[in-house]
């Protein structure tokens, strides 16, 4: 006998006061409901129904019992309930889009750890330089550098980075320095063509954002190669410090217009606002929040 199968089928019987209309329910035939009923009265050694032709009640020892068995079948049903949230929360198909380049950032030795406490989640990572059609490309998350556009997604903050004009020593003495923005006209300028304004660059002025337009030497879709080509002396670039954090620490590339400096653009862990109830999403995405360098 499935004891708790048959604790189920007498709580059902109880409360439907007919076994014919509990085997309809459990597509059952009656013959198999009642004699469930009678093996469970069998293996308590007690009567737990009073039986006429015309109608059924519980007995004294069924109306003790039936209390049991509901709130064991209530505690079973919870821990049933935890379980497949577990499963849920540990299990699945991550898709995450980041740019390339941003491994510094510290996100990929938080996403290697998550998988070590999570061994059934898979992770597919995409490295571009574009913002990505979250719902055309099916990307769960997305790691976004910088102001975003109002759109239906979901943000929530990690972190924020730094953002430098910045040139070689070489560059800077063989071709002076900027002092303001708006001289960087004169000057060769190496653009990350994979920003969705490569050649407005930012910077701040008495407390107002101001923009300065600037022409093309050299254009790279590659954040990192920029980097290279002005440690190697080809011109000026403003770009992020997780690009060319290498050469800042080598003196390779130094900080240029340091006046003018705009606040930290934010990082973001971006996402669509259906996928927020993906369990393993969420738990993902806390991890990361939770884990982020200091």
């Amino acid at each position: 006998m499935d004891l708790f199968k048959a604790m189920r089928t007498f709580v059902l019987v109880a409360e439907k006061q007919s076994f014919s209309a509990a085997s309809r329910e459990l597509n059952l035939v009656t013959s198999a409901v009642s004699k469930q009923v009678a093996d469970l009265e069998t293996h308590f050694s007690t009567q737990l129904l009073y039986r006429t032709t015309r109608t059924m009640h519980l007995t004294n020892e069924g109306e003790y019992y039936i209390e049991q068995f509901k709130d064991i079948i209530a505690r079973i049903d919870d821990l049933e309930d935890i379980a497949n949230q577990r499963q849920q929360k540990i299990a699945g198909h991550l898709h995450i889009s980041a740019p390339q380049g941003s491994a510094s950032l510290g996100f990929l030795q938080s996403a290697s750890d998550f998988l070590k406490h999570y061994p059934n989640v898979r992770i597919s990572w995409m490295f571009m330089n574009r913002f990505a059609n979250m719902a055309e490309e099916g990307i769960d998350l997305s790691i976004r550098v910088g102001e975003l556009p109002d759109s239906n997604l979901i943000a929530r903050r990690y972190s924020a980075i730094s953002v430098y004009f910045v040139a070689s020593p070489e560059y800077i003495h063989k071709h002076g320095l900027p002092e303001h923005p708006k001289e960087l006209l004169q000057h060769q300028c190496i653009l990350d063509s994979s920003n969705r304004l490569p050649g407005r660059w930012r910077y701040m002025e008495n407390g107002v954002e101001e923009h300065v337009a600037v022409d093309s030497f050299l254009a790279v879709n590659d954040g990192e190669i920029a980097a290279k080509f002005v440690a190697d002396g080809h011109g000026i670039a403003q770009l992020p410090t997780f690009l060319m954090q290498s050469y800042l620490d080598s003196g390779q590339l130094l900080p240029i217009l340091t006046d003018f400096e705009f606040a930290a653009a934010p990082v973001s862990l971006v996402f669509p606002a259906n996928k927020l109830i993906n369990p393993t999403l969420r738990t993902f995405i806390d991890y990361l929040v939770d884990n982020k360098p200091s």
